[in-house]
């Protein structure tokens, strides 16, 4: 089955926690400044740390961030803010989805989507 074997790769992994705030008064915010305490590691690590300390909702497939290792990133900032420089060096960005929601993708479309043959008019 050749679906079978595109499974890991296509792996979507949606990051958000049980610790996460839910109250209305402590629902995430992209604007709000939050206090990170997120140590260099593993960026997949990093982003679900992200994810726990922020309340957002961090969106990506899991092979964009295989072998990458996050910056330290401790201190006051935007989520924004703090995903820019935990993506650092990564070549990935992200996009805001929502209020709650993060897409982290590729900063630059593969290269296959570039050189694909125009269609024949």
């Amino acid at each position: 089955m050749a679906g079978a074997s595109l499974r890991p790769a296509l792996c979507l992994l949606a990051l958000s926690f049980a610790w996460a705030p839910c109250s209305a008064e402590k629902a995430a915010d992209i604007s709000a400044i939050y206090l990170f305490h997120i140590d260099s590691q593993p960026l997949e690590d990093a982003l679900q740390e992200f994810a726990g300390q922020s309340g957002m909702q961090i969106i990506f497939f899991s092979n964009l961030v295989d072998g990458l290792t996050a910056p330290a990133v401790h201190g006051r900032y935007t989520p924004t803010a703090a995903l820019e420089l935990l993506l650092k060096k990564s070549g990935l960005t992200y996009r805001v989805i929502n209020t709650t929601t993060i897409e982290i993708r590729a900063s630059t479309p593969p290269v296959e989507a570039m050189h694909r043959p125009s269609a024949l008019v």
